[in-house]
């Protein structure tokens, strides 16, 4: 089974890569994350991340990093920008494999805890869309592994890797990463009613982890003293508790709500196996990767500051535990799963359908006709025909159905890119108006940050009022900043507003929504506007 695995982590591998990058980056994560990578790879400063030319310390630097060596390998594109994300699903898939089979002994539980969560949407959404959730993950489920293989095996290398491959991860993302896997040793501990053990090896491995979770830190804390509040207080004080100040408050139940959804069809039979086995005949391994996903998704919800992708390392625990219902309760239930399955599938042939429909949507009709007519032919036989064992048949559809999303949302973000707001168009316009010109780009009162990606280093911010325009100065060193923003508020800046829009060669972006102040109406004058859907720009 193992060979057969790794086949298929081959082809799944190839159908991520497809059409990877035919459509842009969307905003405004995974631009923003695209750009900083960029810019990073330009200056070689794997340090001191920046966007647009100004200092950005929000995260630390290894999405950042990995990103940019991306862009040296295979060029300063989308395709760049997204290839590590979908060998990190890989990697993930290939982690909870292993993990499944070294802790659960089994290699049908490895693979449905493999397959349950490359079919759990969210975890496709995350390999879709640059941002740190994909990587940390990785991270964190690496972990997991390497700990158990020191805790069932007693192979001490393993344990200075899981302190190593921890720090890697909080260098992901701060300090949040070592939350999931706490609640798993935690989780690990009380179920099998082990008491606290400190020896020499564990001293030296947390010494390890402080020394590469902090090591980013304590360079720029000393090379900028003011660093340590910003860290402190502005990155995980207020990011966790007044997350209303990055404009990320979202209510308690917001998790509790989502997780099922982002779960079907796998949760429905899952949370029925649960009301009708006693606890207690499950075995340890299915009892801690249960309670933790519970852990995880409670204590998560205690937070202020929620997006849809800070909850996925929740989901490979999530995902082995499915996996062990399944494979140990499935024939005993095969009614439920059937049904559960059957309606999912139906449902996803109605949303696929569906998209015929929706004026609003581009779409190549014949490539989705002919993956809607597979995918009927194929769901049919395998749901309402087969004879085949039930464990495979729903592996086999539920992978089958997520391969076939993966190739139609490539289809459908290359030519709805509006739709999934990504302003590549635009950019394609101002170069065709702009060929062998000299200009700058002025964005008026947003942050587009995938516009440097696509037009170079002449887009200048404009900020004026909306809070996602301001840019945090305070940690430049020189006044090179100046040449990519300018702070309409201070005094001096409506002069150089001017100057600028008197210069007919330059583009002034402005998203419809919006518009100049009514006293610098009058420097539009002489310019052309071309309205798009969210944008218009006036050349």
């Amino acid at each position: 089974m193992t060979k057969k695995f790794y086949v298929l982590l081959v082809v799944l591998f190839g159908v991520l890569l497809i059409r990877l990058g035919s459509w842009g980056l969307t905003e405004s994560s995974e631009a923003r994350y695209a750009e900083i990578g960029r810019e990073m790879a330009l200056s070689n400063d794997f340090i001191n991340p920046s966007l647009l030319g100004i200092i950005h310390y929000h995260k630390p630097p290894v999405t950042y990093a990995i990103t940019a060596i991306g862009y040296k390998i295979f060029g300063y594109n989308e395709f760049g920008a997204r290839f590590f994300l979908s060998l990190a699903l890989i990697l993930q898939l290939l982690l909870i494999f292993k993990i499944a089979r070294l802790w659960f002994k089994d290699d049908k539980i490895a693979l449905a805890s493999a397959l349950t969560y490359f079919s759990f949407p969210l975890a496709l959404i995350a390999v879709r869309n640059l941002t740190t959730d994909a990587f940390l993950t990785t991270f964190i489920i690496w972990a997991i592994y390497l700990w158990l293989q020191n805790k069932l095996n007693e192979k001490i290398t393993y344990l200075y890797l899981f302190y190593i491959v921890l720090g890697l991860a909080c260098l992901t993302k701060g300090p949040v990463a070592f939350l999931p896997v706490a609640l798993f040793i935690l989780c690990y501990k009380i179920i099998n009613r082990e008491k606290p053990k400190v020896n020499i090896h564990s001293i030296l491995g947390l010494i390890l982890l402080l020394g590469i979770s902090a090591s980013w830190f304590i360079i720029l804390i000393l090379q900028k003293p003011e660093l340590w509040d910003y860290f402190i207080q502005e990155q995980i004080i207020d990011r966790s508790v007044h997350a209303e100040t990055f404009h990320r408050d979202k209510p308690f139940w917001f998790y509790l709500v989502l997780v099922p959804a982002l779960s079907l069809p796998w949760i429905v039979p899952t949370l029925i196996t649960i009301f009708k086995v006693k606890q207690e005949k499950w075995d340890k391994p299915t009892q801690i990767t249960g309670y933790t996903a519970l852990s995880i998704l409670i204590a998560f919800s205690l937070f202020s500051s929620k997006l849809i992708l800070y909850i996925l390392p929740m989901f490979p625990f999530l995902a082995l535990f499915c996996g062990s219902v399944f494979i140990q309760y499935g024939n005993r239930f095969s009614k439920i799963y059937e049904f559960s399955f059957r309606g999912a599938f139906l449902l996803l042939v109605l949303i696929i359908t569906s998209l015929f429909f929706i004026p609003q949507f581009t779409f190549t009709w014949y490539k989705t006709l002919l993956f809607l007519g597979i995918s009927l032919a194929f769901g049919t036989h395998l749901l309402f025909r087969s004879k085949a064992a039930q464990v495979d048949r729903l592996l086999v559809l539920s992978t089958a159905m997520l391969s076939v999303l993966i190739l139609i949302y490539a289809d459908f973000a290359a030519q709805n890119q509006t739709l999934i707001n990504s302003p590549k168009a635009k950019y394609a316009f101002v170069k065709s108006e702009r060929t062998d010109r000299d200009y700058k780009v002025l964005v008026y009162d947003n942050l587009l940050s995938s516009a440097p990606f696509y037009l170079g280093d002449r887009v200048i911010t404009i900020y004026n009022s909306n809070f996602e325009a301001k840019r945090d100065t305070r940690f430049e060193t020189t006044d090179h900043w100046k040449e990519t923003y300018l702070p309409l508020n201070e005094p001096g800046q409506s002069d150089r507003l001017k100057k600028l829009l008197a210069d007919k060669n330059n583009v002034l972006l402005i998203k419809n929504k919006k518009s100049l102040p009514d006293s610098l109406q009058y420097l539009l004058q002489g310019f052309q506007a071309e309205k798009m859907k969210k944008w218009t720009v006036y050349y």
